[in-house]
């Protein structure tokens, strides 16, 4: 049966499709995109299309589940005593988690949400679901597929029995299911964690609880197992053992086919990993904002200043030192420019975000690729060097990088550990580097393979001139004007799902970079 209907590009397309077009008890397949209608999968489809645990274990066996809960109940039926897949893990978020609760917070909305992984192992969890409780029928649900490789997505839709496949990891890389369907937010097709390091803004971790106060009394979840005993699990637990080796999972994966067809076709959708920001991740200090009080320093994150995560962990680049302002001058900019949280209704709350000076960094999907692309030879590291050092007093949000994209050459052949990219895409840039302006980022790239010896070297004194900006109250304040600019980028961004992400202040609304002396100013 295929039933057509006008779906939007995005997540919401699935919420929308009405109950009455859905068949219950039965496997549909929508892939915005590439199928022109939601249609039932024939039991033969179903079982050429579809390898993963949830699949074989009950959809393929006619079990159907209709809410988040009883997802888990059908899996420990369908599974003995012992079986991976009985074992569970509980997570709970929310961006208005750590809002207080009282008279002025009681109707907001928390955006809370549950995520529990089934068959957790070293590879990460084999099935992940996400809900905001669970007698929810809105179950937004991926699975690893080891026949296919790449985890396949799930949509439940309201009170019907219907289950609807929205596609594999590997559409999210190709054709027109680019940026569609789960792939809006799941970019690569692989485990969205944004605030995926410590203090993990948001989560419940160690290092904020989310408190039984703030869960909702309707309906309640007080006492309920996904909230007693050892749940929810920290936010750490989640990081180490379920994001991180779930992104890397999928990122193997997908080069496993690269080198094994010897042919990169598109080596730009890997580049465009390396070079611009598709997704991003959310960092924070450490500190509690309502902690922070005169005469100490506040410690902020690195990789608002620098990508040292490539840069230094993967390429070997001088480490930067530990950036920190003065707590009275942080505490100053609260009140100069206005923080303050504001929720999706326009209420607002002063001050900051629980952890201070939130801010985007580059994405661990986006990590993991350029460590892959380094192992399987696809990149060199010079080439990977002298790419990421274009323009790197922006880790983010680069446009003199971006703009190198264009010099990715349509194809690359893969072999023995090495490939023909590095030098074809080095080749290129220097080519066109001539005929370019000065100052071009084709320029500052040619400067930069011709003098890789200097990469530390400048790397060094950006630190030592952002450490004296620090120093100051006016160097600060022009970063804490640079980090709105890049949190009202993410605000455009589908991860981007509640006005409580960042605070907000009353910088004006301008394009800002960072220079290499450590100064700010606006495009």
């Amino acid at each position: 049966m295929t039933t057509r209907a006008s779906s939007p590009p995005t997540c919401a397309a699935f919420r929308q499709l009405p109950p009455g077009m859905l068949q219950p008890d039965a496997v549909h397949r929508l892939v915005l995109g590439e199928d022109d209608a939601v249609r039932v999968l024939s039991a033969e489809e179903a079982a050429a299309e579809l390898g993963d645990p949830f699949a074989t274990h009950l959809l393929l066996r006619g079990v159907f589940p209709r809410t988040a809960g009883d997802v888990l109940t059908a899996l420990d039926r369908a599974t003995p005593v012992g079986h991976p897949l009985r074992e569970e893990l509980v997570f709970l978020l929310g961006e208005g988690s750590q809002l207080p609760t009282g008279a002025a917070t009681a109707a907001v909305d928390r955006r809370l949400r549950f995520l529990v992984t089934r068959g957790v192992g070293a590879e990460g969890a084999d099935v992940l679901l996400s809900a905001a409780h669970p007698g929810s029928g809105d179950v937004e649900l991926m699975a690893w597929d080891r026949r296919a490789g790449g985890f396949n997505f799930y949509q439940s839709v309201g009170d019907s029995t219907a289950w609807v496949f929205a596609g594999n990891s590997r559409h999210a890389l190709r054709g027109p299911s680019q940026g569609r369907g789960p792939f809006e937010s799941h970019l690569s097709g692989t485990v969205v964690m944004k605030e995926l390091r410590s203090p993990w803004l948001h989560w419940h971790s160690q290092a904020a609880n989310v408190l039984p106060s703030v869960l909702p009394a309707d309906p309640p979840l007080v006492g309920h197992p996904w909230v007693t005993a050892r749940n929810p699990q920290g936010a750490d637990i989640c990081e180490l053992a379920v994001a991180r080796p779930g992104i890397d999972r999928w990122t193997r994966a997908r080069f496993k086919r690269l080198v094994e067809a010897g042919v990169v076709d598109d080596p730009g959708r890997v580049l465009v990993q390396v070079l611009d920001t598709p997704s991003v991740n959310i960092i924070a200090s450490n500190r509690e904002s309502r902690d922070v009080v005169a005469g100490g320093p506040l410690v902020l994150p690195q990789t608002f200043f620098v990508d040292s995560e490539a840069l230094t962990e993967v390429l070997g680049l001088p480490a930067p030192p530990r950036f920190a302002v003065a707590a009275e001058t942080y505490l100053r900019s609260l009140r100069t420019f206005d923080v303050h949280q504001e929720d999706d209704d326009g209420a607002r709350y002063a001050g900051d975000a629980h952890f201070a000076f939130a801010v985007p960094e580059r994405a661990f999907e986006d990590q993991a690729v350029l460590r892959q692309a380094l192992a399987t030879g696809l990149l060199s590291d010079r080439l990977a060097a002298c790419l990421l050092m274009v323009d790197f007093p922006n880790p983010v949000f680069s446009p003199r990088r971006a703009a190198l994209l264009a010099h990715v050459p349509p194809r690359a052949r893969i072999s023995d550990g090495s490939s023909d990219l590095p030098d074809a895409m080095a080749d290129a840039i220097l080519a066109a580097a001539p005929d370019t302006p000065a100052g071009s980022p084709e320029r500052e790239f040619a400067e930069l393979w011709d003098d890789v010896a200097s990469l530390g070297d400048r790397l060094r004194a950006y630190y030592a001139a952002v450490t004296g900006r620090l120093g100051s109250p006016t160097g600060f304040d022009d970063y804490v004007r640079l980090a709105d600019s890049r949190r009202r980028r993410v605000r455009q961004m589908p991860v981007s799902e509640s006005s409580l992400l960042f605070a907000r202040t009353n910088v004006p609304p301008r394009e800002r970079r960072m220079t290499a002396d450590g100064t700010v100013v606006e495009v």
